[in-house]
């Protein structure tokens, strides 16, 4: 549960401290759609901060290895979205946009091992 906590509180630091540099610091700095990149990135971190929240409160009554998957693909997921944004909005280096389709694959993944999970954790009650 610890290690799903440490992960919500990477990507929510993350999303809040990118969003409010998109927000408040990159004007002038980096053309729209960069920045709109970075709001993209920090939106998702954020969400899926949430989400590991959720499932660390899950882990600590329903420990399944499905949660544990589902957070590897929310954590992971959304660190490798969330940054390959943020670099390809400051390098325009293609090589970064690549990487963001894995971390939404890896988001996705979460979902649907969330969805298994409760049909899992369903059975037990």
């Amino acid at each position: 549960m610890h290690k799903i906590l440490a992960a919500a509180g990477v990507n929510g630091v993350l999303g809040v401290a990118f969003g409010a540099w998109a927000a408040h610091g990159l004007e002038g700095r980096l053309p729209p759609a960069a920045i709109e990149w970075i709001r993209t990135g920090a939106s998702y971190q954020l969400w899926h901060a949430a989400a590991l929240l959720g499932l660390a409160a899950l882990a600590g009554r329903h420990a399944t290895r499905l949660i544990g998957v589902a957070a590897i693909g929310f954590g992971l997921g959304a660190l490798l979205f969330g940054g390959s944004l943020y670099l390809y909005a400051w390098t325009e280096q293609a090589v970064f946009a690549m990487v963001t389709p894995i971390g939404g694959a890896l988001m996705i993944g979460g979902w649907l091992a969330t969805f298994a999970a409760a049909f899992r954790v369903g059975s037990r009650s």
